[in-house]
């Protein structure tokens, strides 16, 4: 059986695309292929082949492409093509068009109505109507679908009303990449990864930062390894770091490779994942929380359902209300101080992690779903 994996917007090595789901295909499949923007046309990882199409820098410019990315898709002439977009979706049933047999997965990794309400980049009242829009056009589309995955139970169930072929696949961390932190070579107190966005409660870290430094301990240390940055964060949070003398307290570093990732966790004490009260951050699943778990340390996280029950549940860390900073400042302290609570918490997040919140589990659910179509 052929498989073609469709991106418009992740490279095609994405931690999601390509280190769990085509890894997985691969190993029961000979045949995989993944077309998504990349500056090599073709090239070959693992055995996965990789065919690069133009990256674009915004939805306008995703859209343009799909015409691109199904060209080369008609050419693969793949039995199931598995696409991760939501653009994608508007053109996808020109492949069955060319290929009557083939079978179409979309992944849905994100609620995308939600993402458009909060996009800064859609003025409010274009947002609510491309919310509406977005929302509709996956209903009568993704209906038609032969399977619909998604990354979330939340979305999972807006799913099953329209596509009983649906089925969550959660983004889990493989048990291969959990890791014992070692407590006594610590270079960072926090570690915050992923995009710096006001949304994702950004300032409220660095300002819970300076209670710590004025409070507790005045050479607390914040690695911020961020792979994006919006537009506030670069001019108002940086220039409130800078008239608070924070500039030796926090550390930036960008874009870091997903397997580098992990090394940086381990090298920090405590892991934050601050999402405020967003309604999209109700329903998905941040990832981050798992790696931090995998590799031993507890979570400060936001008291937000898809956070509290994974943290709550094998007691890995500690719930907050993301917009509370003294209750966030407090909670790191009492972790910082705290080296046994710290050490439990983190070992019951490894214990998590072997025991329930792993990709051996979810690659197990894909292979079944791909088995419906042999």
């Amino acid at each position: 059986m052929k498989i073609c994996m469709l991106t418009t917007t992740h490279n095609a090595l994405d931690s999601r695309v390509f280190c769990k789901e085509a890894i997985t295909l691969k190993s029961k499949y000979e045949d995989v292929t993944i077309i998504a923007p990349d500056i090599n046309n073709y090239y070959m990882v693992e055995g996965i082949k990789i065919i690069g199409i133009t990256r674009a820098d915004n939805l306008m410019q995703r859209y343009k492409l799909i015409d691109e990315l199904l060209l080369k898709a008609k050419q693969v002439n793949a039995d199931i093509y598995h696409f991760h977009d939501y653009e994608i979706l508007l053109k996808i049933k020109k492949l069955k068009k060319s290929n009557p047999k083939c079978k179409l997965i979309y992944d849905v990794h994100e609620d995308f109505p939600d993402m458009m309400c909060m996009s800064n980049n859609i003025p409010h009242c274009a947002a609510f109507i491309m919310s509406k829009f977005v929302a509709a056009t996956e209903k009568l589309i993704a209906s038609s679908m032969d399977y619909v995955i998604t990354a979330d139970g939340a979305v999972e169930k807006r799913f099953l009303k329209i596509n009983k072929n649906t089925k969550a696949i959660y983004n889990f961390p493989s048990i291969k990449m959990v890791m014992l932190s070692q407590q006594d070579k610590k270079d960072f107190d926090i570690i915050y990864e992923g995009a710096l966005t006001l949304e994702r409660g950004i300032f409220e870290l660095v300002k819970s930062i300076k209670i710590i430094k004025d409070t507790y301990k005045p050479d607390v240390k914040l690695l911020l390894l961020y792979s994006s940055m919006d537009s506030y964060v670069q001019n108002v949070v940086k220039q409130y770091i800078k008239d608070n003398n924070l500039i030796e307290n926090i550390v930036f570093i960008d874009r870091v490779p997903h397997d580098e990732v992990f090394s940086y966790i381990c090298r920090s004490k405590i892991g934050a994942v601050l999402l405020k009260p967003y309604k999209k951050y109700f329903k998905n699943i941040p990832i981050k929380q798992f790696e931090y778990m995998s590799c031993g340390i507890p979570v400060v996280g936001s008291d937000l359902p898809p956070i509290s029950m994974f943290v709550n549940k094998y007691n890995s860390g500690i719930v907050v209300n993301p917009e509370d900073i003294s209750e966030i400042a407090k909670s790191f302290i009492r972790l910082l101080k705290d080296d046994r609570m710290r050490t439990e918490m983190g070992l019951n997040g490894i214990y998590a992690i072997r025991q329930d919140f792993n990709w051996e589990n979810m690659s197990d659910s894909l292979l079944k779903i791909y088995n419906t179509f042999q």
